[in-house]
Parts: C-alpha cells; sequence; structure tokens
C-alpha cells in the first residue's frame, strides 16, 4: 500500500508541474508557446512507423476539408487529438474478471483490436499497451502512454459484481468516485480492498486539481455518448450506467485525457451473451470511436479564439 500511495503521488505531482511550467511558458511568450506545441505535435507523428504490418496494407482513409480546418485549429493550439493509446486492461497472469465462459483477459484484447481498427477508419493513430497475452503492471500503462507522447489513453475491461443481476455500461475518468457503486468497480480494478480506495480519496482531493479532470470527463462524455448512440441506433438494449468518477490506478501518472470503458458485466447472464456476440462488439467499438471523433471537434469548436 505504501509503494502505491507514494507512486501515485509522485505522479500527480510531477503532471502538476508539467502543467505549470507550460502555463508560465505561455505567459511569458505566446507565440513561443503555440511553436512548442506544434512542434511536439509533429514528434507524435513518429509512432505512426511502428504499427503492425497488418495495419499498414490499407492506405489511409482521406481527410475531409471539415476534418483538416478541425486538425489545424487543434495543432495551433497545441491541442492534437491524433495518437492513441489503447489498453487492453489485465493480461498474462492477470485473468481479471471470468464468468460464463468469458475471461475478461482475452475479451479486452479482442475489444482493443476492434477499437483500434474502428479509430483507424476514422484517421487516428493507433498504438497498444499490448498485443498479445503478456502482463503488464497498472503502472506500466500510462508511462507507456506518456513515453509514446499519446494523445488520449483508454483502457478496456468488462465489469463483474457478487451480484449477477448487476449490468450496463459504464464509462469512468479518474477523480474521487461519487458513490459506493464507483468505489467498488475501483477496488476491483485495483486489486485492492474498498478500504484501501477510501483512503486514496483524501490523496485525490488535494492533488488531482492540476491534473487533466475536466477534459477526460468531457472525453469520457463524449466516449460514452458514442456507444449507447451505435447501439441504440441499431434498436439494441443497453442500460446505461453512465459516466462515473473514480480512482483507476491505471488512470494515474497519464498526462493525456484518459478514461476507462467498462463495457458490461460479465458476471450478467445478459451481459455476457452480448459480450460474447461479434454484431455488439462492433457497435460499440466504431461507437468508441464516434465518441472520440466527436471530441476532438468539440475541442477545435469550443477553442478560444
Amino acid at each position: 500500500m505504501r509503494d502505491i500511495l507514494l507512486f501515485f503521488l509522485a505522479s500527480i505531482l510531477s503532471i502538476g508541474l508539467c502543467a505549470s511550467e507550460l502555463e508560465a511558458a505561455q505567459r511569458q511568450n505566446p507565440k513561443a508557446g503555440a511553436q512548442g506545441k506544434a512542434a511536439s505535435s509533429a514528434r507524435k507523428a513518429k509512432p505512426a512507423a511502428q504499427k503492425p504490418a497488418a495495419a499498414q496494407k490499407q492506405p489511409p482513409p482521406p481527410v475531409s476539408d471539415a476534418d483538416q480546418k478541425t486538425n489545424a485549429v487543434l495543432k495551433q493550439l497545441g491541442l492534437t487529438v491524433q495518437t492513441i493509446m489503447i489498453d487492453a486492461g489485465h493480461g498474462g497472469k492477470d485473468p481479471g474478471a471470468q464468468a460464463f465462459g468469458l475471461t475478461e483477459k482475452n475479451f479486452t484484447l479482442d475489444m482493443a483490436r476492434r477499437v483500434g481498427d474502428s479509430l483507424r477508419k476514422k484517421g487516428f493513430t493507433v498504438i497498444f499497451t499490448r498485443s498479445g497475452n503478456n502482463y503488464l503492471s497498472l503502472q506500466e500503462r500510462p508511462d507507456a502512454a506518456n513515453a509514446k507522447k499519446a494523445d488520449l489513453f483508454i483502457s478496456i475491461h468488462a465489469n463483474a459484481n457478487p451480484n449477477p443481476a448487476r449490468r450496463g455500461l459504464e464509462t469512468y475518468y479518474l477523480s474521487e468516485a461519487k458513490s459506493n457503486d464507483a468505489v467498488t468497480v475501483a477496488a476491483r480494478e485495483n486489486g485492492v480492498p474498498v478500504q484501501e480506495i477510501s483512503d486514496l480519496q483524501f490523496i485525490l482531493t488535494d492533488l488531482m486539481l492540476s491534473s487533466k479532470v475536466k477534459e477526460s470527463r468531457h472525453l469520457a462524455e463524449c466516449a460514452h455518448k458514442g456507444i449507447l448512440g451505435s447501439l441504440r441506433k441499431a434498436r439494441v438494449s443497453v442500460l446505461d450506467n453512465g459516466v462515473r468518477a473514480a480512482p483507476f490506478y491505471v488512470l494515474v501518472g497519464a498526462r493525456m485525457p484518459a478514461i476507462l470503458v467498462e463495457f458490461g458485466y460479465i458476471s450478467n447472464k445478459d451481459d455476457a451473451a452480448n459480450l460474447k456476440r461479434d454484431s455488439y462488439l462492433q457497435k460499440q467499438s466504431d461507437g468508441l470511436a464516434e465518441g472520440i471523433l466527436q471530441y476532438k471537434k468539440e475541442l477545435a469548436a469550443n477553442a478560444p479564439g
């Protein structure tokens, strides 16, 4: 517990320092700050060369005039949304939740690949924390996103609960939990007792002010709306559990907007049946990609100037 709390503290303080340094530089020379951000955005294009060979066989989709304008505005403001890190939760020695013939680590890997394909079709560059059945610690995942200079971090999961009646879609961003349900989910995904989550609430309240809580909440809202919209457009029944805040370790330390999506409860018979259906998963992945694209467009539309 002590090591986790120290990591939690160091990660958030480093984010706050980075944000403070950037704001100071912009106050001294706004033009230089914009140029620095543009240069940083240009460097983010490099990881595209590392995409799997299978993804390189198809040429990138054409970019519309509207999307070109969106990209230009975001680039000028240092708010580029191009490279997205997809994190398939669990893996290796950590199977995650298991029920009704589903194992979370296998589901998340399959879903991550689907989401990656959907995002590429919309012109995004996609990288993964894992592409096979390998184990990564919760700290290594946001660290990988930072190292690759990703613009967004999306962690993919399936939920579970001792109550088999619990079901539905939930999307989380990192902040203080507002409900007992959110605390319970965070404890399960973090692999710790609920009491340890309660202890983290005090740290979160004091230190999250300088991190990307607002941007992450906005991203979570767009992503959640996109998934729901895709399913409901196809007249597929889904229980909406909403966008929630919770202290997930896997989101701590990410220097970009970061969210965690729980696509359904594999401990619920109906949700588990849906999570085995190819068409259902495809609608969810396409909806998530559409939500992320909408987030990008709203950033540009709400940008000052």
